[in-house]
């Protein structure tokens, strides 16, 4: 595996990694701290983080738009500081109320730094290396999740309060850190438009063809919750397969991003290749599913196999699927609201995290194997309207910048 980032975007990567660091230490020990370390019920933090997410969908859009008025590089610490002062702050926390209301300012920017960093980076670097350069940083992500995931193993057996705060204000303090060396990261590919002065109603929530390539899209998101929720269940309760089986399945996904997001991202550089990437992706995903609608039927050993295989499928979906999106989703932004057409596109994804969980449950597990086979399908109608919905709305964005270039004349 070589990463073979430019000079000029090493420090862009190292804060990538700084970053992964601190929010992996967070996911792995955020459920321990808030009901050991702050005393909050289940209940509470569920309900919290779930309002958390809603004030984060609310005020994505808005914030993409703020990106395009002020540039990524401005968006980009503004979110790092907040996120990082949020994040302080949970320390502080010791009743439901400030839970919530420091989970709502926190959820804000949390939500809003995906379009943001992705906008950042085409500024960055530019057209041909964005693609590139956002396979590398995904590659130095998951290596920085493990070592924060690492870290809070350490925290979680020391298991003393002090301790435990080492979660949020380690989070916090990479955040502040990120933002802080990103002002010494250059924009060498900035041409901003003449007039970045994007107000009133979002023009891409107008445009009903992005919005169903943003729909299409969301639903290939699912692969998240697939891997995080649906086959940990149906391992323990439907397979014959040993539970202990789940954290290798974990390691194993982490091993093969590493090894093959640069890999499997070329060739995606275009729109043509990121619509090739996203029908692959849905492919890799109806096969997955459909070995773990089988996997039952197997004895442990047998049932082992079939989850492997259903594991290297994911992710070889989940791979295609974020090298696909990321160059559709540049494709179809118009330069002069590029933060708001991302957002939109993020929207979508945001959508489907919140409503996966009870998705892939009720909607998949529960229904036994004719449940997994019924995502397949889903899967598979997902990749063959793929390419006609992101022409679509191509030539769609094509006419309303002729009306608006006409109508500027």
């Amino acid at each position: 595996m070589r990463l073979d980032v430019p000079r000029e975007s090493r420090l862009l990567v190292f804060i990538g990694l700084v970053d992964a660091i601190g929010t992996g230490l967070y996911i792995a020990g955020f459920a321990v701290f808030f009901t050991r370390g702050a005393g909050l019920s289940v209940t509470e933090v569920g309900l919290g983080l779930t309002v958390a997410n809603a004030c984060g969908l609310v005020t994505l859009t808005p914030i993409g738009m703020l990106a395009d008025r002020i540039g990524p590089k401005a968006a980009s610490i503004l979110l790092h500081y907040w996120r990082g002062v949020g994040f302080i702050a949970f320390a502080f926390v010791h009743d439901f109320t400030a839970f919530l209301v420091v989970s709502c300012f926190v959820g804000i920017p949390t939500r809003a730094i995906d379009p943001v960093s992705q906008m950042y980076v085409d500024r960055h670097v530019g057209k041909d290396r964005r693609m590139r350069l956002m396979a590398v940083m995904r590659v130095v992500y998951n290596i920085g999740f493990a070592v924060g995931g690492l870290l809070t193993t350490l925290i979680l057996v020391v298991g003393t309060r002090p301790a435990f705060l080492a979660i949020v204000l380690g989070n916090g303090a990479t955040f502040l850190l990120a933002g802080l060396l990103l002002g010494r990261v250059p924009l060498l590919a900035d041409d901003p438009p003449a007039g970045r002065t994007a107000r009133g109603w979002p023009r891409s929530l107008r445009q009903g063809r992005y919005l169903i390539f943003t729909g299409l899209n969301a639903v290939l998101v699912l692969n998240v919750t697939v891997f995080t929720l649906g086959i940990p269940l149906w391992v323990t309760t439907r397979t014959d397969a040993p539970a202990a089986v789940v954290g290798p399945l974990a390691v194993l996904n982490t091993v093969l991003v590493v090894v093959l997001q640069v890999r499997l991202s070329r060739g995606a550089d275009t729109r043509e290749g990121g619509v090739r990437a996203l029908r692959r992706s849905a492919l890799a995903l109806a096969g997955c599913v459909a070995v773990l609608a089988v996997s039952g039927l197997f004895d442990a050993v047998g049932a082992v196999i079939a989850v492997v295989v259903a594991t290297v499928l994911l992710t070889l979906g989940e791979l295609w699927h974020f090298a696909g999106k990321l160059s559709v989703s540049y494709a179809l932004a118009p330069r002069d609201r590029q933060g708001e057409y991302l957002s939109v596109f993020w929207l979508g994804s945001a959508a489907a995290l919140m409503v996966g969980p009870l998705l892939i449950t009720a909607g998949v597990v529960e229904q036994g194997p004719f449940g997994w086979l019924g995502l397949g399908v889903v899967f598979l109608a997902t990749g063959l309207a793929m390419g006609p919905a992101v022409a679509a709305a191509a030539r769609q964005l094509a006419t309303e910048h002729t009306e608006v270039a006409t109508h500027a004349h």
